[in-house]
């Protein structure tokens, strides 16, 4: 059972104790919500704030393009009161369901995938008995064209011996196509089937492209590593379903308090990644503190045992001086100081001078 203080959720994984790989200006708030606008879609108070968001994307020279209004319409909302930060999440909830559609449907082709895979698997021990049964057939046809034997028989067996190689060679020729399209499925697919998150590949293609748009665009991005501190590791490294149910109540909490512009993909290992949209070392800090906070508050609960979670994270910067596989690396770098030193946090050498404080 795990029970979370906050709230309560439910929970294969990689092996988890693997080394870790080597891979706004704030707005003013005079909106003057009133809390009976029930019908906020309608009303000036979302037009005026829209109306903001794009004032602030022109203030930057940023396109105001869907990607760039959602990441700021997110950022400046978090400087609004709480009531008209609800009703605005409230009508923002529908646009979550594609998500979650997305998800679902991924998983049903993993379901397939997994299943077809053991029909070619069993497809394949058929192949290599049916190769076996040619051969001694042949064998055997050998022997009898040695002996008096009717020419009938042998002219039956001989054409009944073609049909095999026919359905042979067709048995072969499927599956190899067969497995191209699985392989071609598994290569295009998005989503972590363990976690809901983006996996490793489809993440890594979203930061190459982000990396483009702040060379394009000179804004700001980052990126978080994070995952269980070392002393966590070693106290669950011969339970691997108490590992498995701590990484999934780290993902759904990820993915329950970011917002819809910031990325979350795994990458293996027990590794988390969040790529921050126009955000700077700053506010990565931020957001990784109250991260860190969070899951503090929350308790995984086995048996008789109580694991209190915590992170390890590591911070750094997507620069147009650099390449995107660079900046993962540096988070990844930063990711394992912080958990040899068991710090919350640290952040790339080189990007320190950005965490304004």
């Amino acid at each position: 059972m795990i029970r979370l203080q906050k709230d309560e959720n439910e929970t294969n994984i990689d092996n988890i104790l693997n080394d870790i790989p080597n891979v706004t200006d704030d707005v003013e708030d005079n909106l003057n919500l009133d809390e009976s606008d029930t019908n906020l879609e309608q009303g000036d108070n979302l037009d005026s704030f829209s109306k903001e968001v794009i004032s602030a994307l022109k203030s930057k020279n940023m396109p105001l393009l869907p990607l760039n209004y959602q990441a700021y319409f997110e950022q400046m909302l978090d400087n609004k009161n709480i009531e008209f930060q609800k009703k605005i999440y409230s009508l923002m909830e529908t646009d979550t369901r594609n998500d979650e559609r997305n998800i679902n449907f991924e998983k049903t082709i993993h379901i397939a995938f997994a299943n077809t895979r053991d029909i070619l698997k069993c497809t394949s021990s058929i192949y290599k008995n049916l190769m076996l049964v040619n051969d001694i057939e042949k064998k055997c046809l050998n022997e009898l064209n040695n002996n008096v034997i009717s020419t009938k028989f042998i002219q039956e067996t001989n054409s009944l011996q073609m049909q095999i190689d026919s359905q042979i060679n067709q048995l072969k020729i499927l599956y190899q196509k067969c497995n191209k399209i699985l392989e071609n499925i598994n290569t295009n697919t998005m989503y972590d089937s363990k976690f809901d998150t983006y996996n490793k590949r489809y993440f890594i293609n979203l930061v190459q492209d982000e990396k483009k748009m702040v060379e394009k665009f000179n804004h700001t991005s980052t990126i978080i590593m994070m995952t269980i501190p070392l002393i966590v590791t070693r106290y669950i490294k011969n339970d691997q379903t108490t590992a498995l149910i701590i990484m999934k109540t780290i993902a759904k909490l990820l993915l329950k308090t970011s917002r819809r512009s910031d990325i979350i993909g795994y990458i293996g290992n027990g590794i988390f990644a969040m790529l921050l949209k126009h955000s700077d070392v700053f506010a990565a800090k931020k957001a990784s503190e109250r991260l860190i906070e969070l899951l503090r508050n929350t308790n995984v609960i086995l048996g008789n045992k109580e694991i209190n979670l915590d992170l390890n994270i590591g911070i750094s910067k997507l620069k147009s001086d650099r390449s995107a596989e660079e900046s993962l690396n540096f988070a990844i770098n930063a990711l394992r100081n912080a958990q040899r030193s068991n710090t919350n946090y640290i952040i790339y050498k080189d990007d320190i001078d950005e965490n304004q404080t």
